[in-house]
């Protein structure tokens, strides 16, 4: 294969530009359809069999502020919306995250006969915003020649509300039932048994300050309301109370967790609650793909770059389709009523910390997730 139309999964070829012009031409010049196309609420984008634009409605020029269509002709949909993955390998649809794009697979599946409906998440390169998108894909003959249509719905709303109304509820949910729970003992006991049960009343309480200021905090952070702060910190007492924090939960599902030897002791400056958040929830996570019995490790050193790596580890290892959509908004390994965890470790992390956030997940080795952070 030639090199320059290397792909890890969709088809890289591209029509010339005079090729490209033409068939904008083919569309733009039906004033009919122009109008029609224009008339119509949702996001119109045309594609050839290559999967490039040739036209855009009104609609999705306004959304994502383009003034003149013509610089768009070409592109993928991954490329118009800015997606940090349309860079890779030789653009839109030809790295191995595209393989989970619903996007790029409602285009591709969709038939003469069919259309295909999918939905997906992709983040703009430069701008950080996440955009939400349902894409329903469909064949379309014009003046005797094949072409697609995609209608794109912006459904970032509709996820964003579900989403955080689904957690929000479900972690509130599961935390009152247990200080009800605890309450109910207290009452059957007598007053000299009562203090053994405080300790984790105290526990729940603060978890459920900690959930309702986390959802709080996030929502402010995709709102870009969020002001953060600059807290003077040490490395190791900043650790040592996060495990804190998630210790009593660990030994109540007999797992442990553990800060590895020999850390690393650094003074810096970052905003504590956003990196508790971050820190907390990769925790948490690994604490949730564990089974009775098992080890987490927790430790932190600095590089020679000045960077701060406050790192996770637990033996568990993700399948290679999670790993390609960790960091997606919606996406989670726990079912329908999770997720936003690692969509948000990452937000707050790149958008505020000014950091980054990666992770390994490999056989023998289990996974390991690192936030970086300046110091």
């Amino acid at each position: 294969m030639d090199g320059s139309l290397y792909t890890c999964f969709a088809s890289a070829e591209r029509s010339p530009k005079d090729e490209i012009l033409r068939q904008y031409r083919v569309i733009a010049g039906d004033n009919e359809l122009v109008v029609i196309l224009n008339g119509v609420a949702s996001m119109i984008c045309v594609l050839n069999n290559n999967r490039q634009v040739v036209f855009l409605n009104k609609t999705i020029l306004d959304l994502l502020n383009i003034t003149d269509m013509h610089q768009t002709l070409g592109q993928r949909v991954g490329e118009l919306f800015g997606c940090h993955h349309a860079c890779d390998i030789n653009g839109c649809g030809t790295s191995q995250y595209c393989s989970v794009c619903g996007a790029l697979l409602s285009v591709l599946n969709c038939t003469k006969e069919k259309a295909s409906i999918e939905e997906c998440s992709m983040t703009n390169d430069e701008t950080q915003v996440t955009f939400d998108l349902r894409v329903h894909s469909s064949h379309i003959h014009i003046y005797n020649e094949n072409f697609i249509i995609c209608s794109i719905f912006d459904i970032g709303n509709e996820k964003r509300r579900d989403a955080m109304e689904r957690i929000f509820f479900h972690d509130i949910m599961n935390t009152v039932n247990g200080i009800n729970g605890i309450a109910t003992t207290m009452d059957s006991f007598g007053i000299y048994e009562q203090p053994m049960y405080m300790s984790y009343l105290t526990l729940l309480l603060n978890s459920l300050k900690d959930q309702i200021n986390s959802h709080r905090v996030l929502t402010m952070a995709e709102k870009n309301e969020y002001q953060p702060e600059q807290h003077v910190l040490s490395s190791i007492d900043f650790v040592s109370e996060e495990v804190e924090k998630y210790r009593q939960k660990a030994d109540t599902e007999a797992k442990e967790i553990r800060l590895v030897d020999n850390l690393e002791n650094h003074t810096f400056f970052s905003d504590k609650i956003l990196l508790s958040r971050v820190l907390g929830n990769m925790i948490k996570n690994a604490l949730e793909a564990e089974q009775s019995g098992a080890v987490i490790d927790v430790g932190v050193q600095k590089d020679a770059d000045g960077y701060l790596h406050f790192w996770v580890h637990n033996d568990s290892v993700m399948s290679e389709k999670d790993k390609l959509q960790v960091f997606n908004r919606s996406f989670s390994t726990k079912g329908q009523n999770r997720g936003l965890g690692t969509y948000s470790m990452k937000l707050l992390t790149e958008k505020y910390l000014k950091g980054v956030i990666i992770f390994n997940s490999n056989h023998g080795k289990g996974t390991v997730f690192t936030v970086k952070i300046p110091v």
